[in-house]
């Protein structure tokens, strides 16, 4: 297994089973990329969807053919090449804070119900807010 971390994103390579993923030091990225290289499975499947439910990060598959059994458990499929460029423009001018606050509307899309998201939504707003105008969002 081949992992390689920077301020926003750990990006693996280099395994043959998802659920290596649950004992790898994947560090407190924002965006967990999972490339594939030739076959890939699930592995133990409830440890498996354990992790990806309950992952702190958002969760791409890197992959230009996706097998739908594997993709299913990751929040999104982008292409695999040019990873890279796809992270640089999605966290351009942003600071880890915003992007953990983005980050948290994700995870809740993920796991919560329409007014769990919503909730969440409302609170990350004011939290960027509070940050930006030097106040406090009570939250």
């Amino acid at each position: 297994m081949i992992i390689k971390t920077d301020e926003f994103v750990t990006e693996v390579s280099g395994i043959a089973s998802l659920d290596e993923l649950t004992e790898a030091e994947l560090g407190t990225p924002c965006l967990l990329i999972v490339h594939v290289n030739g076959s890939i499975y699930a592995g133990n499947f409830n440890k498996t969807s354990e992790f990806f439910v309950n992952a702190p990060f958002v969760t791409a598959l890197a992959d230009n053919e996706p097998d739908s059994s594997i993709s299913g458990f990751f929040d999104m499929v982008i292409p695999a090449e040019n990873t890279g460029e796809f992270t640089a423009k999605l966290f351009k001018d942003k600071t880890r804070f915003q992007a953990e606050q983005i980050n948290t509307c994700f995870i809740a899309a993920r796991k919560g119900s329409q007014s769990d998201i919503l909730d969440c939504e409302s609170k990350a707003f004011y939290r960027l807010l509070a940050d930006k105008t030097g106040g406090s969002s009570d939250e």
